[in-house]
């Protein structure tokens, strides 16, 4: 349900709403100036609306009515789509990253070590992940690395290149997915 506002006697109903996109920027605001008044007088009766372009920035835009172009459908439907595009891959990137959370880090102890941290408190570890997704982690760190602006950069020119570790691994994921393959097809139970 859209918010009603009241407009007192005498002044005209604006043409534009709250959270409009027009081509200077998104509406987040209204201000009236009756003809009555200074600012009337300084900058013209009638409705100014405030405009945010970006919504990243605290830059804003003071516009009247006859200042302001609504996007067209099209240009709406397009900004739109760009913006679920750039929010869907964000959300990917990110799922990326958590999957390339590790599990946990072992730290070899001496048994003296070992058993104080077992008397002063319990101490647990998390399951390790499947090899296949710690490939794909790798792969994607690789992946960061490689288009990173510092690694760009560098004038590195090393014997093996991140392209070889990603070859690398594309190899060792095509093992273990085969391996997989063998296991299932060799629990599948024969057909009579």
């Amino acid at each position: 349900m859209k918010p009603t506002i009241s407009i007192p006697k005498g002044w005209q109903y604006p043409l534009f709403a709250f959270g409009q996109r027009t081509e200077r920027g998104a509406i987040i605001g209204l201000k009236y100036y009756a003809s009555d008044t200074y600012l009337a007088d300084e900058y013209g009766a009638g409705w100014r609306y405030i405009l945010l372009a970006n919504k990243h920035t605290e830059d804003e835009e003071h516009r009247a009515e006859d200042e302001i172009r609504l996007l067209t459908p099209q240009e709406l439907k397009t900004q739109i789509q760009t913006q679920i595009s750039n929010h869907l891959h964000q959300i990917q990137s990110l799922k990326q990253e958590l999957d390339a959370i590790p599990a946990s880090v072992v730290i070899p102890r001496s048994s003296a070590e070992t058993k104080l941290q077992d008397q002063t408190q319990q101490s647990y570890s998390l399951p390790c992940p499947p090899l296949l997704k710690l490939v794909d982690a790798a792969k994607f760190i690789l992946k960061e690395i490689a288009k990173h602006p510092d690694y760009l950069a560098l004038d590195y020119q090393p014997d093996l290149t991140v392209g070889d570790a990603q070859t690398a691994l594309s190899y060792l994921q095509s093992e273990l997915e085969l391996n997989q393959n063998s296991n299932a097809a060799s629990n599948v139970p024969p057909q009579k």
